[in-house]
């Protein structure tokens, strides 16, 4: 079996404050008999942009969606772009085909070709590759299900690969070949006490339209000429990467071409830790080890367009300290003086939140 997503929110829930909402953070995929799950993204309105797109799709009309060539002419019918037809395909998938939950209990997956899961309305990963290959190619778009490594929930650093245990897809938008999971953007799942998959259904954007850069982080290709990334990255540099998701290097403070130039050292990246917290805010500047030295000038920097949420750092010794707001920027220049935890507090009308924690020695 593949090993299965470790995500943080997951792993280190105890380290929020107060009225944390429950996190889903797992989406079950299948290929060969392997599993694969997929974490929770932040939340951001990135993608606002396409909400009256979204909408459009998703009111497809029944009769619409009887084959892969009429669902590819609705979605040509207001796509404008090569993006735009790459998006409709990704909604119309996470909006009307389900994770097969039966066919993952029983191990018995059914027909995931394209036309099968069309019929079937239910998949694993690689009947959602499928299916997204065959409509984008139909809108008149380049695209491609590539089969590969993914980093999953059991995954631990130091874990190995030995085969393949997922599936994917790359389009090539504007000369450039970008990364799409529809089966992690479908939803989340839970295990009930026998052990048996309940997937529930929930949009996830951020496996959307990702640079092979921020993909390489939990993605690895069988072949790696469909890797697309500049640098040359082998399996074990994967193996070796810290395990990001997309929304995690969207926020700014630190770059997929950063973490990548490490490999080169040899040296193991150990980041901060980002906890999923909803909100319109960016992290533009922080340290961007886990370890902070005691007595070291450090500085914060954080973007944020709602005045309700306010941003503190905790110490250790359980010291509050307010980040100054400054034209919409919250700025702090912090010497930490005491050894431990040191954590970005987010509050906001729902409720008190860990956003971010280091590591003082």
């Amino acid at each position: 079996m593949a090993r299965r997503k470790k995500t943080v929110t997951k792993t280190e829930t105890s380290i929020v404050l107060l009225n944390k909402p429950p996190m889903r953070t797992f989406f079950f995929c299948l290929l060969f008999a392997n599993i694969y799950m997929a974490a929770e993204p932040l939340k951001t309105n990135e993608n606002k942009p396409f909400n009256e797109f979204d909408a459009y799709i998703r009111n497809c009309p029944d009769h619409e969606e009887n084959s892969i060539q009429s669902i590819a002419a609705y979605i040509n019918r207001s796509a404008k772009t090569d993006l735009e037809k790459a998006r409709g395909v990704y909604v119309w998938l996470t909006d009307n085909i389900s994770y097969n939950d039966k066919g993952y209990n029983s191990h018995n997956f059914g027909d995931n070709s394209a036309e099968g899961v069309l019929k079937s309305r239910v998949a694993v990963c690689a009947g959602y590759a499928d299916l997204f290959e065959a409509i984008a190619k139909n809108t008149g778009i380049e695209a491609i299900s590539i089969v590969g490594y993914a980093k999953g929930n059991n995954y631990e650093e130091g874990d190995h690969f030995s085969e393949s245990n997922h599936v994917w897809n790359a389009v090539k938008i504007d000369n450039a070949w970008r990364i799409f999971d529809a089966t992690w953007g479908e939803g989340g799942g839970v295990k009930d006490k026998k052990g048996r998959l309940k997937s529930i259904k929930e949009f996830n954007d951020h496996w959307f339209n990702v640079s092979p850069e921020q993909a390489v982080f939990t993605h690895y290709p069988e072949n790696p000429m469909e890797l697309f990334t500049t640098q040359k990255i082998t399996l074990e540099d994967f193996e070796s990467l810290p395990d990001v998701s997309p929304d995690y290097l969207r926020q700014g403070f630190l770059t997929a071409e950063e973490i990548l130039a490490k490999l080169k050292t040899k040296k193991p990246i150990i980041l901060p830790i980002l906890f999923p917290v909803d909100g319109e805010y960016s992290i533009r500047k922080a340290p961007k080890e886990r370890t902070l030295t005691i007595g070291k000038l450090i500085e914060f920097e954080i973007e944020c367009n709602e005045p309700d949420l306010k941003f503190f750092l905790l110490d250790e010794n359980q010291i509050w300290k307010p980040l100054k707001r400054n034209n919409g920027n919250y700025i702090e220049r912090y010497t930490p003086m005491v050894s431990g935890d040191l954590k970005i507090i987010v509050q906001s009308s729902s409720g008190t939140y860990v956003l971010m924690r280091y590591i003082v020695e």
